[in-house]
């Protein structure tokens, strides 16, 4: 068995994730700066803060960075370029994506990835017009590929749902919006307490 995995995506450190993450043990962060705004700088002061805290560090779409980095590699769901495949960083670093259905999974699958984020599984306010699909699809999908590979949630994951998407004993799953607004401590607590938890595989 081994520990659940659980993955926040974050463009910046800010006066409101900074606090968040320092309360939190066991977890990895994926930078995601698609607007390039400040690409450098921010990778930089991330990649010093994740050092400092002990957070895995994953670069979003950038295997140049990743490497320069000495970071691990996210694979977005619209990358479908199969030139990581062997790539010689891949020995040394940690490669995961995204994917929306089957074909995008395989893909992923082809690029390397050890873990694959299915979205979305709930609503999500950033893309609304995504249907999500929910916990049987997402059971099924996974069902097909474990184990094999790790398949792992992401979308519309909040503190209302988190405790039933941790009842299902998913490899991990991934957040985009937490880190944007004050937690309860009650909150933060069952994420440690989450990301100290096994689950099989």
């Amino acid at each position: 068995m081994e520990k659940t995995q659980i993955y926040f995506f974050l463009e910046e450190l800010n006066s409101i994730n900074i606090p968040l993450l320092k309360k939190l043990k066991n977890i990895s962060i994926i930078y995601r700066n698609y607007s390039k705004q400040n690409y450098i700088a921010r990778a930089l002061k991330i990649k010093e803060f994740a050092k400092k805290q002990r957070h895995s560090l994953f670069v979003s779409n950038d295997i140049l960075l990743a490497t320069k980095l000495d970071a691990n590699l996210y694979i977005p769901n619209f990358n479908k370029q199969l030139r990581y495949l062997n790539h010689s960083c891949q020995k040394k670093i940690s490669v995961v994506g995204s994917a929306h259905n089957h074909q995008e999974v395989r893909i992923k699958k082809a690029q390397g990835c050890s873990q694959i984020f299915v979205s979305p599984l709930y609503p999500t306010s950033s893309h609304p017009e995504k249907k999500p699909i929910g916990i049987v699809k997402f059971n099924l999908l996974r069902n097909n590929f474990t184990p094999k590979i790790n398949i792992c949630a992401l979308g519309g994951i909040n503190e209302s749902n988190i405790h039933k998407v941790r009842s299902f004993s998913f490899f991990g799953f991934a957040l985009k919006s937490y880190l944007s607004k004050k937690q309860t401590q009650k909150s933060l607590g069952f994420l440690n307490l989450i990301a100290r938890s096994n689950v099989m595989r």
